[in-house]
């Protein structure tokens, strides 16, 4: 297989070895401090160098203008445009000779149960953090939401987001304990195509390193359709680090899902 490099990195002014990306208070597209737009070619035809621009080469460039450029597997993402224009999807520090792959969006559903949080009497933390997290494969969040814990409601939310809007990926936050309450697995198996085991006995594994606690929660996943559904505890911890420990293997699982997974 042959390895796709980061080759070049002009900075508008001189070639550099490395460079800073991220996100401004505005949205704007900051490099190194700086307002900048960025821009992705391939070694030939190479774009005009912009002064007011960073230009990155890359070794084999990009086949479809509308997918994202993963850096060294997520470590810094570029989302690119129809003009070679790229935007920052996640930023983080560009450096010299990262390999790339091209990544198609996922498209992302973030579904929060709870009985509290759906009655507003308390806020939120667990979705927005797995959305951030999720940042790292590629997702794009598409869909939020946020019901009790009632079998029909997240049956009725889920059933929706597979098969009527056709999401890739759908994060579940909550439930998945083992008071009277916890109702997100038997829910979710309901409507299930298939269960993917080994996501759940990972997630209990390497969390329960440093929390035996986790043993209790009965986070999984499954599939439904053409969409990947992953329960997650409720906390945000708990959510994040179990999303955090199986995140590799869920773009792959929603390429080989979706038809989409490129054999080498």
């Amino acid at each position: 297989m042959i390895k796709k490099r980061l080759i070049r990195i002009y900075d508008g002014e001189k070639d550099v070895t490395m460079a800073y990306l991220h996100v401004g208070n505005k949205r704007e597209t900051m490099v190194d401090g700086m307002v900048k737009k960025i821009f992705i070619t391939a070694p030939m035809p190479l774009l005009p160098l912009n002064e007011s621009a960073l230009t990155l080469v890359l070794s084999h460039g990009v086949e479809d203008s509308e997918n994202l450029v993963s850096f060294d597997n997520g470590e810094v993402i570029l989302k690119l445009h129809s003009d070679n224009k790229a935007e920052i999807f996640k930023g983080g520090f560009l450096r010299l000779s990262m390999e790339y792959d091209e990544w198609f969006p996922i498209n992302l559903g973030i579904l929060t149960v709870s009985d509290r949080r759906s009655k507003g009497e308390l806020t939120d933390t667990s979705g927005p953090s797995l959305e951030e997290n999720s940042q790292s494969i590629g997702a794009v969040r598409k869909k939020y939401d946020i019901v009790p814990d009632e079998i029909e409601e997240i049956q009725r939310v889920v059933r929706h987001w597979c098969d009527d809007v056709g999401l890739d990926l759908i994060l579940i936050t909550g439930g998945t304990g083992i008071s009277r309450r916890d109702v997100t697995p038997e829910a979710i198996l309901e409507i299930s195509d298939k269960i993917i085991y080994g996501i759940g006995e990972y997630m209990r594994w390497s969390t329960s390193l440093n929390n035996p606690m986790s043993i209790l929660s009965r986070g999984m996943a499954v599939t439904r359709g053409k969409t990947v559904i992953v329960a997650l505890p409720g906390s945000e911890k708990g959510a994040t680090e179990c999303f955090s420990a199986v995140s590799p293997t869920l773009r792959h699982a929603v390429e080989v899902l979706t038809d989409r997974h490129v054999q080498h």
